[in-house]
């Protein structure tokens, strides 16, 4: 099995860039997980009712319709 020298080049550039951003992708990443573990925290120690955006799980009015 031969490789062209178009296909060695291309596999290089792939290479380098994903070495390149990778780590860059990870703390990204992690930042982004990390504001939403905070966002979670904050929400659940506000206590009180739920956002009005969350479903409601408790029974409506308007049961009998």
């Amino acid at each position: 099995m031969t490789f062209t020298l178009d296909e060695l080049l291309a596999a290089t550039v792939v290479f380098t860039a994903l070495r390149v951003f990778a780590p860059d992708a990870l703390h990204l990443t992690r930042r982004l997980l990390r504001a939403g573990v905070r966002v979670g925290a904050a929400e659940l120690l506000k206590g009180g009712r739920p956002s009005d955006a969350a479903p409601s799980l408790t029974a409506s009015s308007d049961e009998g319709v």
